[in-house]
């Protein structure tokens, strides 16, 4: 009986548009700032008489939304958890409403912008979102510094063995170790030299790269990470 009754009222609702006026743009003002307390409302044309929780006050669809079921044990609880007997009033046809209870936009502050959205909308951090950016920038130099162009697979392989062992770089085709040893193709134990002030460095890179070929020699190429 109360079911058919109410939809009955939400039908008698959804008649044309009559034009605002005054109160109904003050109304929606104060309706936003109630959203999730309990109201009345009285709507037009016929007066009818909707009481329940403002679930919404949409300023796009130039509606509201008010749940008409019996206010729940726990006044705290979310809008969206409530049991749910919803009606859609457009702002054009409420005529007058009547705070009974205060809403979760109550404050005489409260905004109509991210500030008071529900749930809330936190601010977006730009100087972490750039400072993120261009470390992922900074990431994906340093990988493509760590490509070879225009060598083999097989050299590709040798440097990413060295440079997890040694500062390793290109220059063009050669791969420099440690800025003193230089390791050129065919990538052989023939093929390294000590540049200037590299002695000291050059027995570890040919140990480094014995390791590799004893690797590759033992089970095929050597895994990631050595």
């Amino acid at each position: 009986m109360a079911d058919s009754k109410r939809q009955s009222l939400a039908s008698r609702v959804a008649t044309p548009k009559v034009g605002p006026s005054k109160d109904v743009i003050d109304g929606d003002s104060m309706l936003y700032k109630a959203v999730g307390a309990r109201i009345r409302v009285t709507c037009a044309p016929s007066n009818n008489t909707l009481e329940g929780t403002l679930f919404t006050a949409c300023n796009i669809t130039n509606a509201i939304a008010i749940n008409c079921a019996p206010a729940p044990p726990n006044p705290s609880a979310p809008l969206a958890s409530q049991p749910g007997d919803y009606h859609i009033i457009p702002f054009a046809h409420i005529t007058s409403f009547e705070l009974l209870g205060p809403g979760e936009r109550a404050s005489p502050d409260s905004g109509t912008g991210f500030e008071s959205a529900l749930p809330s909308i936190g601010r977006v951090d730009t100087n972490a979102l750039r400072a993120r950016e261009e470390q992922t920038i900074r990431e994906l130099k340093r990988k493509e510094a760590m490509r070879g162009k225009g060598v083999t697979p097989e050299a590709q392989e040798v440097f990413d063995f060295i440079s997890k062992r040694i500062p390793t770089r290109w220059d063009k085709t050669r791969i420099i170790i440690n800025d003193a040893v230089v390791l050129e193709a065919p990538y052989g134990l023939d093929n390294v030299k000590a540049g200037k002030g590299g002695e000291g460095s050059l027995p570890f890179v040919r140990k480094t790269l014995e390791q590799y070929y004893a690797k590759k020699a033992a089970g095929g190429a050597p895994r990631k990470g050595g």
